[in-house]
């Protein structure tokens, strides 16, 4: 979080303190938890909840990515979820903005300043806590990363648990249908009835279930009474129905059999950008839907 600020002075000086941009590494004793956690956040002056990913947090601040556009100086409120406890309230102001380099349009540093101790104090033992757990579970990650692929991407992608169908074949073969476990940026968990070897190539036709999409709301036109015109909320975009994405894969692992299926990991070798973001639709609105029914 190279963005959060923090006040200085210089004795003798007029006007109010400036506002350095200080890097994280210079404040050895603030903790900073990184994460990739759906959020919705109200905005002051818009009648819709935003909906965003944030990215890290601090006692400060943290950082926010969103398809919306939000200026400088906007309040917003959302909730961080801590495992174990209930939703956290937080509420800052835009700092900055400037457009994210994959993914969501827009990259945001939201400040803290203005609140109360007590939520201060309550965001600091949170964020110690995600500490401590992301600590612990680095070591098994470790051993997910050593799983083979020729993926570019880390299998530490939030994988999406949905079990849909999917068709694949081996070269060569005829298609063939199989169920979809879990689903990521990086591959899928597939179970079927054929027995295939580590490191067969298999095409994949894929279509991610829509009903999840309800989570988002629908474009609707509100009239703006104070400039007398209608004008539009929501994103219909959001909603629009998934469609068939042809892919290529490579099974890397092989599972424990489960109700006689056979069970396996498949690393993606062959997906372009516009795929990686309908997957990224499908897994945003899962943790979503999630979050909603806590």
């Amino acid at each position: 979080m190279s963005w959060i600020p923090k006040k200085s002075t210089t004795a003798g000086s007029m006007g109010a303190p400036a506002q350095i941009a200080t890097p994280v590494a210079t404040l050895p004793r603030l903790a900073v938890a990184s994460m990739e956690m759906p959020v919705v956040m109200s905005v002051r002056r818009l009648p819709a909840p935003v909906y965003g990913t944030l990215m890290d947090v601090n006692t400060l601040g943290a950082r926010v990515r969103s398809l919306v556009l939000m200026e400088r100086g906007t309040e917003v409120e959302f909730d961080i979820t801590i495992s174990g406890n209930g939703p956290l309230t937080v509420n800052g102001r835009v700092e900055s903005r400037r457009n994210a380099a994959a993914g969501a349009r827009f990259e945001y540093h939201v400040s803290f300043a203005a609140m109360a101790e007590p939520q201060i104090d309550a965001l600091a033992r949170a964020v110690r806590d995600m500490e401590r757990r992301a600590a612990a579970s680095r070591s098994i990650q470790r051993a997910l990363d050593q799983i083979p692929t020729t993926d570019t991407h880390r299998r530490g992608s939030y994988r999406a648990l949905s079990t849909f169908s999917a068709n694949f074949r081996r070269e060569g073969d005829a298609w063939a249908e199989g169920k979809i476990g879990d689903i990521s940026a990086t591959g899928i968990r597939m179970n079927c009835e054929q027995l295939i070897s580590i490191g067969t190539m298999l095409d994949m036709r894929i279509t991610l279930p829509s009903n999840v999409l309800d989570v988002y709301p629908e474009e609707t036109a509100v009239l703006d009474l104070t400039q007398g015109t209608p004008r539009r909320i929501g994103r219909a975009d959001m909603r629009r129905p998934f469609e068939e994405m042809a892919l290529r894969g490579r099974v890397v692992t092989r599972f424990q059999p489960a109700r006689d299926r056979e069970v396996y990991g498949v690393a993606f070798i062959e997906i372009d950008g516009y795929q990686r973001e309908e997957i990224a639709r499908f897994t945003h609105a899962m943790q979503l839907s999630k979050l909603r029914n806590r």
